[in-house]
């Protein structure tokens, strides 16, 4: 546990956590929904429009489809600036330079210093080239908010903001420089199978995320909802956002116990990393196809036995958010915040900030720290 580090902002010394999320999927365009006629309409992947105060926006959205039917929305948004900051690794450190000159070498301080390329750079480049249909890999992290709609009720959102996308071509990642990669995931090696009929098919669906908890329930059904604070960037303070995953209650194996019951246990101020998959998917089942036989049919009588009955797939639900699968041993630690960091300075804003594009689903060891502290998870 020793070894287990946690980031912490130089100027105020605020906790700073990380999130990470990986895709793999099918690029698909994300749908509104028009307010006069109700209809769905596809949206671009990429496009510039002003603001209200004047000022261009970049925007790059689109959905991955990780698996069938389940559709996570993406996207990446970035303005123009007056600055832009080169960064060198020799001197550890960036420096300033007018927005124009982001690209000019000639303007940095030393050939040490390498551009960084700004969000309002990388949705152009990736708006170009990305379509639907194209099957890509996509890393990013989460961000949170939270919004209080007309009726009251507080609601947690969260945005997959993207760092990198590549492609996959015949099984392969395809790299900016043109190489090839296999894929990895699950601690395998193996050729990424596009087609989610095909047996052979694995979904590619990661998320990583420190957290702390603010409190736990679990249901009668024995799944576990964890309402969590996730402490972000912040100028003059780290800034709490909300976060509500869940563990679903599995079997566990004989003398052991289960996450859900695991999770159950955490108390209020505990500090835990956790791994999972995000989920937006409609769920299904097969149902035996029911047919009206005539009455002169040959086949009326005879055994059941002999007869093989049609299969339907059909939709019986969906399954939403973020699923918490395992944790990062040595992650735990109890007690480790404090209730000035889970305390919020920001207004609610009373607008759901997705509702332009709503969603169409609709969308081991001892214990360090004694036996009143014991880790759940052991």
């Amino acid at each position: 546990m020793a070894d287990y580090k946690i980031k912490v902002n130089k100027k105020h010394e605020g906790k700073e956590f990380k999130s990470s999320f990986r895709f793999i999927g099918q690029v698909g365009q994300v749908s509104k929904k028009d307010k006069e006629t109700g209809s769905w309409e596809k949206q671009p992947i990429y496009f510039q429009k002003p603001t209200t105060t004047g000022k261009q926006r970049r925007v790059l959205q689109f959905e991955v489809e990780t698996a069938m039917s389940n559709r996570l929305r993406i996207e990446l948004a970035g303005m123009e600036q007056q600055y832009a900051y080169p960064y060198s690794s020799k001197h550890k450190k960036a420096e300033k330079v007018a927005w124009a000159d982001r690209n000019d070498k000639s303007k940095f301080p030393d050939d040490t210093y390498h551009a960084i390329e700004v969000d309002w750079d990388k949705a152009e480049r990736l708006g170009q080239t990305i379509k639907e249909g194209d099957w890509v890999e996509v890393r990013g992290q989460y961000q949170f908010d939270t919004f209080s709609p007309e009726d009251g009720e507080e609601r947690v959102f969260l945005k997959r903001v993207i760092n990198s996308v590549r492609p996959i071509q015949n099984g392969v990642i395809v790299n900016d420089d043109g190489t090839t990669q296999t894929v990895k995931h699950g601690g395998e090696e193996f050729d990424y199978v596009t087609d989610f009929n095909d047996p052979a098919f694995r979904e590619v669906n990661y998320f990583s995320m420190q957290i702390g908890i603010r409190s736990t329930y679990q249901e009668e059904s024995g799944d576990t909802k964890v309402n969590a604070v996730f402490l972000d960037y912040g100028k003059e303070r780290s800034k709490p956002k909300d976060v509500e995953l869940i563990v679903y209650q599995k079997e566990a194996a004989e003398g052991k116990k289960s996450m859900a019951d695991a999770f159950a246990s955490l108390n209020t101020y505990d500090f835990i990393e956790v791994t999972g998959q995000d989920n937006n998917r409609a769920t299904f089942t097969y149902v035996d196809v029911v047919e009206e036989l005539a009455s002169d049919d040959p086949f009326a009588d005879v055994d059941e036995t002999e007869k093989v009955t049609r299969k339907e797939r059909v939709t019986n639900g969906d399954k939403r958010g973020l699923e918490v699968i395992s944790y990062v041993q040595g992650s735990l630690m109890r007690e480790l915040l404090t209730e000035d960091e889970f305390k919020k300075t920001a207004e609610l804003t009373s607008e759901n900030p997705f509702n332009s594009n709503e969603d169409p689903f609709s969308q081991t060891g001892d214990d360090p720290f004694g036996s009143d502290d014991s880790d759940p998870f052991a």
